[in-house]
Order: C-alpha cells, then sequence, then structure tokens
C-alpha cells in the first residue's frame, strides 16, 4: 500500500501542526514566571521628570564622576567641587530582588570624595549603579551598568 503526498495532504498537515503549536503556547506559556522591576511603577513613572533634571545636573558638573573596579571593592570619586553631599547608593541586580543592595552616604565638604562599596556586599554578576544625592539644594543621579568578578 503506498501513500501519496499531495498538495492537499501537505496543507492538512501545517494547519494541524500550527494549531498544536499554538494551543500549546496559549496552555503551557502563561505559566512561565516572571518578576516586575518594581511593584510600584506607576508612581515611578510619575517621578521620572524629576530624575531627567537631576541627570541634566550631573551633566552640567565640570568634572564625571569616576568609577573604578578594584578587587577589594567600587571606588567612586566624586568631583572635588561639591559642598556637603548626602544621598544614597543601589546596586541593582535585574536577575534577583534579593541581591539588590541600598545603602545612605554622607560626605562634607571638608572630606575626600570618595565613596567606597566593599566586596563584601557584592556577588559576581552585573549591577546597574544608581546613585541620588543632594548638594548645595542641587539633585543628581548617575547611573551606570557594571559587571563584578569575584
Amino acid at each position: 500500500m503506498k501513500i501519496k503526498f499531495s498538495w492537499e495532504t501537505g496543507i492538512v498537515l501545517s494547519l494541524v501542526t500550527f494549531i498544536i503549536f499554538i494551543t500549546y503556547i496559549a496552555f503551557f506559556f502563561p505559566h512561565v514566571g516572571s518578576q516586575l522591576v518594581s511593584d510600584k511603577y506607576y508612581e515611578e513613572e510619575m517621578k521620572y521628570q524629576e530624575i531627567i533634571n537631576e541627570k541634566k545636573n550631573v551633566l552640567k558638573l565640570p568634572k564625571k564622576i569616576k568609577i573604578f573596579i578594584l578587587s577589594s571593592g567600587i571606588k567612586i570619586i566624586f568631583p572635588p567641587i561639591l559642598d556637603n553631599i548626602h544621598g544614597f547608593f543601589t546596586l541593582f541586580r535585574s536577575s534577583s530582588k534579593d541581591l539588590d543592595v541600598t545603602r545612605s552616604f554622607k560626605m562634607l565638604k571638608s572630606s575626600s570624595k570618595i565613596l567606597f562599596i566593599p566586596k563584601t556586599l557584592l556577588k559576581k554578576g552585573h549591577y546597574k549603579l544608581i546613585i541620588r544625592w543632594k548638594s548645595d539644594e542641587k539633585r543628581f543621579f548617575f547611573e551606570k551598568d557594571l559587571f563584578w568578578l569575584s
């Protein structure tokens, strides 16, 4: 007995395969877990204009912020012309919320403008460094992607 493969058979097999594929996607892909970047995304979106203004303030600084990745941690050097600085930094890990690190800091006008993040706070992987601070009644926002190798 010989089975003939014609155009009609090919079209029917293609449609059946496509329907099975679409059914698989419809029933099994919604069960794939995902983690939102933020639980308060709407409120953060409303404040985004403030962040844009703070980023512009960073661009107006005469010297840029310098970041050095050392074996002992991350060293951040602020421009020396700034007065008292107080703010916070966040090391954001998109892969896991449990590995995020947020700390506040304060630097006086007379001190060296160096912020050091020790390696004990870091795990190997990709981080987004976000620094927000206030100096001379001006607010600043700085962000940079980093990769930490332990």
